[in-house]
């Protein structure tokens, strides 16, 4: 099996069980916060902006879900699912926002522990976990919807948005 089919695979196994595996991060989390050396002195501010990026991968997955057409997506464990492609709103500046979204929101919680080493460990497994996802997703987006899911991926970022006025890829 090439890597490819591998991806596809593992992320599909991964998919199933997304609502609850990132859960399996909260007693690293807690660990870093209760035995960090460095908790005590980050400060306020260090403390507020933690929070607001927790908040603001929040507010992304709010706003994704909020907004999102009807049958571009659907809530289930099984595999992904869509009657149509979604480009539009948050998925015309990236294509996984509700990842960015989930990812935001653990690497505040990461930071806000005062331990270096939390978010070093949760932006490395919510990458190989996610990668895995999207690897599946994508596979599936691209065998559903064939050139217009290859010319919206072709020019909208997978995870990290471009900045205004960047040139597309």
């Amino acid at each position: 099996m090439g890597m490819r089919e591998e991806f596809e695979s593992a992320g599909n196994w991964l998919f199933r069980r997304r609502g609850y595996l990132p859960l399996l991060l909260f007693p690293l989390v807690l660990y870093a916060a209760w035995h960090s050396p460095d908790r005590t002195t980050p400060g306020a501010r260090w403390n507020a902006l933690c929070v607001a990026l927790a908040i603001g991968g929040l507010t992304l997955r709010g706003a994704t879900v909020g907004f999102v057409p009807k049958d571009t997506s659907q809530r289930n464990t099984g595999r992904p699912q869509a009657a149509a492609l979604n480009t539009t709103g948050l998925y015309s500046l990236v294509r996984h926002p509700l990842y960015v979204g989930n990812y935001l929101m653990w690497l505040g919680v990461a930071l806000f522990t005062g331990a270096w080493w939390a978010p070093v460990i949760v932006s490395l497994v919510f990458w190989l976990y996610y990668e895995r996802i999207m690897s599946a997703e994508e596979e599936f987006l691209r065998r559903r919807f064939g050139g217009d899911y290859t010319a919206w991926a072709s020019t909208v970022p997978a995870f990290l948005p471009r900045c205004a006025g960047g040139a597309p890829r």
